[in-house]
């Protein structure tokens, strides 16, 4: 084994290391997020202050961890470490395309408390945490959509040619057009239900954009499995 791979491999167990004390960070921000959120809505006074600073500062760190963990990200030595063991590139593109459709799971707790609050402030009883929430959910389906284009790490041309070719590409456009074929389909209904009552066409929105969001995620990680033989 030679000197280059051996630091190589010192390199991405060091890299590997640093990028789990981010995620976990990010995990403990977005716990700590949830349980503010929590305590805010579910109490008065002090306590729901101290609530609405403990999901700001939880949901901030939960945010920051994301560009944190692109310092992190699979480097060149990632690559001549895995080369050795082979068919690296067929792993990244799967293991993207599995956190394509798990992400929404991720995000579910968010569209419900944004539906809520949009409810609450279309029917004008809405409160700065209200606000805060339906914020964040078009936030978190917004990421998803630019992962499943390719836009969240534009900056990182290595990441870029190992998930880019033209069988990957064809992928990102289909699952573009399914979002937007969910996206017209749920205007349609969201345009219906406002006829009927616009407090709920305006609670739908944050759900509407979950579900576009999914429809994307999924039809990617539908392809990838089909093209595997999965």
């Amino acid at each position: 084994m030679s000197d280059e791979l051996q630091r190589a491999k010192a390199n991405e167990r060091r890299r590997v290391r640093r990028l789990q004390m981010v995620a976990a960070l990010g995990g403990v921000g977005a716990t700590a997020g949830v349980l503010g959120v929590g305590l805010a809505s579910s109490s008065e006074g002090w306590a729901a202050a101290a609530g609405v600073v403990l999901a700001l500062a939880g949901l901030g760190v939960a945010i920051a961890s994301f560009p944190l963990a692109g310092r992190y990200l699979p480097d060149s030595d990632t690559i001549r470490v895995e080369n050795a063991r082979g068919g690296y590139r067929d792993n990244v593109q799967k293991k993207r395309a599995v956190s394509m459709a798990l992400m929404p799971l991720t995000s579910l707790f968010l569209v419900y408390q944004g539906t809520i609050s949009a409810w609450a402030i279309a029917g004008g009883q809405g409160e700065s945490l209200n606000w805060m929430m339906v914020a964040l959910s078009p936030m978190m389906s917004a990421v998803h959509l630019m992962m499943v284009a390719g836009l969240d790490n534009p900056g990182d041309k290595k990441m870029k040619r190992l998930l880019e070719d033209e069988l990957t590409l064809s992928f990102r456009r289909s699952a573009l057009n399914a979002a937007l074929g969910v996206a017209l389909a749920g205007m349609v209904v969201v345009f219906a239900l406002g006829l009927w009552k616009p407090q709920a066409a305006v609670a739908a929105m944050p759900g509407l954009m979950f579900v576009t969001a999914s429809a994307a995620g999924l039809r990617y990680w539908q392809l990838d499995r089909r093209a595997a033989g999965g």
